[in-house]
């Protein structure tokens, strides 16, 4: 087995489009572009080919053949609607296979783009829900009363921010803004708010608001939210020297566990050499390029002290089977990555 690459599948949509490089999900599945005879398998042809040798023996007793994340890119032109994700109780009650808890990483985002994500303050279901009612029905928004984005946490993105939001959030992200996504495999979504939008008809977009209600979480503490959020280049200034690969934790949870690396230079100009041991927890690990360009070394090539590489570069996802036990990532010049993998 080799790291695995795929083509991207491209989906537009009112506010934007979003490219999933990395899924399982029933008519979007990502199909392999590597080399070998696995090419042109879609990821879940892939795990029913190998079974644990691809996904991890942990993984596989837990998740079966039902790849247990989703990656993508989300790309606003537009505000997205105010939304939320069901956890996985209620996903079961619906007859669905899990809930939708995420993380983004932001890529880019243009000066006045804003993220709304988690309430500012606490609030009962029925308070909050007379402010749903109320940002819906335009007469009583003119008069002044509170509407959704009154009552959610603003963040003003910038490259290397990161968020966590667990099912439950109340959540919306703003117009130029660019994002990795990591999350459970899942594309449910209940729309609370739309800005009262129309279509080419005219007609406003559906909202959920019963299931969205239902899905909201209004036990979680919304002052986590803004402890979470951090930049993961601000850690850069506890670096001893640039000999040093900075890696920055970000998200843990018991559905994906992720973390940022970035490469330094090394006496020379030589950029380092990153390991990367998938035996430590029993699983597959992604690894998306998120700037720069360098080199993945895998298994050796039989008979030889060489082992076999593939180049990596901006934009790039690769998929690092179980069985591939530890790899090797060198930089051939400013490369940045983020990883994710199953670890609890």
């Amino acid at each position: 087995m080799r790291p695995l690459k795929f083509k991207p599948v491209a989906i537009g949509t009112i506010w934007g489009s979003e490219d999933w490089i990395l899924s399982a999900m029933e008519g979007r599945q990502t199909v392999c572009l590597s080399e070998g005879e696995d090419c042109g398998l879609t990821l879940s042809e892939l795990v029913a080919k190998y079974k644990d040798r691809l996904v991890g023996e942990r993984v596989w007793k837990r998740f079966g053949e039902r790849f247990p994340m989703l990656v993508k890119y989300i790309n606003s032109s537009r505000q997205l609607s105010v939304q939320v994700h069901p956890g996985d109780q209620m996903a079961k009650e619906k007859g669905l296979p899990n809930g939708k808890t995420e993380m983004w990483y932001v890529l880019n985002a243009e000066e006045d783009s804003e993220l709304l994500l988690g309430f500012s303050k606490k609030f009962s279901r029925e308070d909050f829900a007379a402010i749903v009612r109320n940002s819906i029905k335009e007469t009583d928004v003119r008069k002044g009363e509170k509407t959704l984005e009154d009552v959610l946490n603003r963040f003003t993105p910038k490259r290397g921010d990161w968020y966590f939001i667990p099912a439950g959030t109340v959540h919306s992200i703003g117009a130029g803004t660019r994002i990795l996504e990591i999350q459970q495999p899942s594309d449910t979504t209940y729309r609370l708010y739309d800005f009262n939008r129309v279509d080419i008809e005219g007609n406003r977009r559906h909202l959920d608001v019963e299931d969205a209600m239902q899905a909201i979480d209004f036990d979680e503490s919304q002052e986590d939210y803004v402890e979470r959020q951090r930049n993961v280049f601000d850690d850069a200034a506890s670096l001893k020297s640039e000999d040093e690969t900075l890696v920055v934790p970000l998200a843990s949870c018991e559905h994906f566990t992720s973390s940022f690396i970035g490469f330094g230079k090394s006496r020379g100009e030589v950029e380092n050499f990153f390991r990367i041991d998938n035996s430590r927890f029993g699983s597959f690990t992604v690894l998306v390029c998120t700037g720069g360009r360098g080199v993945l070394y895998f298994s050796q090539i039989p008979q030889t002290c060489v082992k076999d590489k593939v180049t990596v570069s901006d934009g790039d996802l690769y998929l690092i089977p179980a069985e591939l036990g530890a790899v090797e990532i060198r930089s051939l010049g400013g490369l940045q990555m983020v990883e994710a993998h199953i670890e609890h």
